[in-house]
């Protein structure tokens, strides 16, 4: 093929394009494009589909492809077919999915904390709480926090009207308009530990109720979890440490292992008792595995003197 060599540049004053091939109207006009005035990979913008279609294969019409069909055909070609892709990850990362919904993180919020006062509409009142006691310090104990369904109906209640709620009772405050994707709730206000286990067990959650419920997790999800509660120091220099209690659950319910998902320890020094200081403090975990989208967890703290210690919400978030 014969070339003329352009020596200097030029200045297009236009505002066509200088190749009347690579901008048309619409699919008629590209189809139009004379087959002697076409090679493979020639690139045009048909306007009314708002699209760039290139020759692939040929230089007939039907050779014509949507440059993203293009991209995506070659990179499936060349590494996985669709199917394998989807076996592995799903089909998030396909295009035209029209299923999908772009960001599958999602949260739940409850303040549906077991003791809160029903004199005082479920408000904590001043210097009251939960007390961890000189047995807990003296056991070094990680004293786990309840859920009670009876709370979650009185205070996980949507202030706003814009936009609307959904109306769904039982999941959290959102009423499950923020929940991940195949998520229906992080919370399960109903779970009575001593109804599954012994009560009379060492893990730490008897005579515990509710739990955070990561049941509809998949595998690769991040828990996080915000934990708010009030500290009211009884006794000067005094370091809390919050967790998660944490129980790994194979898949016949039985637990396999129990441990604190620690955050920074926080201390409370001379001139602080009996104050309230409110703390919010994240903790994360990782969901690899059948044990974890199975685990038993609630919020827990231990202290190395008396405190007393007011829950006041679990912001819940699955990051994905």
């Amino acid at each position: 093929m014969p070339y003329n060599d352009i020596l200097s540049g030029f200045r297009v004053q236009s505002n066509d394009a200088i190749d009347s091939r690579l901008v048309c109207a619409d699919l008629a006009a590209r189809d139009a494009i004379p087959v002697a005035s076409r090679y493979e990979g020639l690139q045009t913008y048909v306007v009314s589909e708002e699209n760039i279609f290139i020759l692939q294969g040929g230089v007939e019409n039907e050779n014509f492809t949507n440059i993203a069909d293009a991209i995506q055909g070659e990179f499936l070609t060349q590494y996985e077919t669709a199917d394998q892709i989807d076996d592995k990850v799903g089909d998030r990362y396909l295009a035209h999915d029209t299923d999908y919904k772009a960001g599958e993180t999602g949260y739940s919020h409850t303040g549906a904390f077991a003791g809160k006062p029903t004199t005082n509409n479920f408000v904590w009142q001043a210097g009251n709480g939960i007390t961890y006691t000189p047995d807990d310090v003296a056991n070094g104990t990680f004293k786990v926090f309840s859920l009670d369904p009876n709370v979650h109906t009185a205070v996980d209640n949507p202030y706003w009207s814009t936009p609307t709620p959904t109306g769904n009772t039982g999941i959290g405050l959102f009423q499950g308009a923020n929940l991940p994707a195949n998520v229906n709730s992080l919370f399960d206000y109903d779970y009575v530990y001593n109804d599954n286990y012994d009560p009379n067990g060492t893990t730490g959650f008897e005579g515990s109720t509710g739990r955070i419920d990561l049941s509809d997790c998949v595998y690769g999800d991040q828990l996080r979890v915000r934990f708010d509660f009030n500290v009211i120091p009884q006794i000067a220099n005094t370091t809390v440490e919050p967790a998660l209690w944490y129980s790994n659950r194979n898949d016949n319910d039985d637990i396999t292992f129990t441990f604190p998902l620690t955050a920074q320890p926080i201390f409370y020094g001379t001139g602080t008792v009996g104050n309230t200081y409110l703390n919010r403090i994240e903790i994360s975990a990782w969901i690899t595995s059948n044990e974890d989208v199975n685990a038993l967890t609630l919020p827990a703290i231990k202290s190395d003197n008396q405190v007393i210690i007011q829950p006041l919400g679990l912001l819940t978030t699955i990051i994905r």
